[in-house]
């Protein structure tokens, strides 16, 4: 059965023809232009979510660079106070050594103080360092308060609060961007890092107490113990040992300087005459900040030593305040080490951040760009088959009954 064609079905077929060889062809321009294979999710779906899953990961990992280099520079700054930090805090103990010279009068000693004195200043604005933006670098979450201010008396306290920011390097790779205040400035351990002796500072003596340490942890009880000299009744000196918590302990007992105190496992000496009502203390390390400890070895050098008791009072005291100086070192050291642990954990991260976003977007240029080669040779066919759409149309429509009437 002949099937009817109508004149205007033969039309609409042709221009239907034209049109969607025109659209391929000019799809295949496109995309030579743009140098894409895909320029919209119709031109390959699949190829299109693909894109989609790359480019996310490509933009994760540059995230993580980012993320990185501004935790690096946070810590490098911090790194830089730190070091500033160790530098005065041992210029200070240089100093106090110099002034523990016995060589060195009481003006001397003043003269040593004010310095000292400005270097504690100077310890105040390191703790006060702002960053670029404005924020405060060590007063964790915080960063509108100034962290570190004196008061009238001279006390210096701590404004800021424990926060420290966690920032991403990778999917599951998480680094401290900083340090509080506190934890850097406050957060440290006094006398020898186990326990702190000191000296009561109104004993008339020349006793001198040494650092304490534990020789039996067996026997160790916890408790502020309290070394008090009397007299025997007999014109002897003897001496009472007394916990906070565990009352009378070990005496009295004859006092020997060569004789070191040995009570609930711990031990130490007391070198010197100590005067009868003398004291002295050992107790468990305790936290203390960095400014109070240069402030005590500041009233320590400035104590009058011209007598035995005076002396004494001022070995004493700067004992602990020596003692508590260098724990501060130690400790700023332990900062700055995690510091550079953390910088190379930045490190290795940006260089497998790097790397990923480079085989990333090779893949994505595997899959997203276009070969040239290929659409060309494409391009020539379908520009043919355009050519071919529009000649048989020409010749389709001039095929009419009146060209033979």
């Amino acid at each position: 059965m002949a099937i009817r064609i109508s004149t205007s079905q033969t039309f609409r077929q042709g221009t239907n023809s034209i049109l969607e060889n025109q659209a391929r062809v000019n799809q295949t321009q496109q995309q030579l232009s743009n140098g894409t294979r895909i320029s919209q999710p119709s031109d390959d779906p699949i190829g299109s979510a693909v894109m989609m899953d790359l480019q996310k990961q490509i933009d994760n990992a540059k995230q993580y660079v980012a993320n990185g280099q501004a935790a690096e520079t946070r810590l490098k700054t911090q790194e830089g106070t730190l070091a500033n930090t160790t530098d005065i805090l041992q210029r200070i103990r240089d100093l106090a050594l110099s002034a523990s010279n016995s060589t060195m009068n009481q003006t001397d000693r003043e003269t040593i103080a004010l310095e000292m004195e400005h270097r504690l200043d100077e310890l105040v604005g390191l703790g006060n360092t702002q960053l670029s933006s404005g924020d405060y670098l060590y007063s964790g979450f915080k960063t509108n308060v100034k962290p570190f201010t004196k008061d009238g008396s001279g006390s210096i306290a701590y404004n800021g609060d424990q926060g420290v920011r966690m920032v991403n390097v990778n999917a599951s790779v998480q680094v401290e961007s900083g340090n509080s205040g506190d934890e850097v400035f406050f957060d440290i351990k006094t006398g020898n890092g186990a326990f702190a002796t000191s000296a009561n500072s109104a004993n008339m003596g020349s006793g001198v107490i040494s650092s304490a340490v534990m020789s039996d942890p067996t026997s160790y009880i916890a408790d502020t113990y309290t070394v008090t000299f009397q007299d025997d009744g007999s014109g002897n000196l003897e001496y009472q040992v007394s916990g906070a918590n565990s009352g009378a302990v070990g005496g009295p007992v004859a006092f020997d300087e060569d004789s070191p105190v040995t009570v609930n496992g711990i031990t130490y000496s007391i070198s010197g005459s100590p005067a009868v009502g003398d004291s002295f203390t050992v107790e468990p390390s305790n936290k203390q900040d960095i400014f109070t400890t240069v402030q005590q070895v500041i009233a320590a050098i400035k104590i009058p030593n011209a007598t035995s008791a005076g002396q004494a009072s001022f070995q004493n005291a700067f004992n602990l305040g020596m003692q508590n100086l260098d724990q501060s070192l130690t400790h700023i050291d332990e900062v700055r080490a995690s510091l550079g642990s953390r910088l190379n954990v930045i490190e290795s991260e940006r260089d497998i951040n790097e790397g990923n976003i480079v085989d990333t977007e090779s893949a994505l240029s595997t899959v997203k760009d276009l070969d040239y080669a290929e659409a060309i040779t494409e391009l020539n066919q379908r520009t043919l088959a355009l050519q071919a759409a529009q000649q048989s149309f020409v010749q389709v429509q001039n095929l009419s009954l009146f060209e033979y009437l």
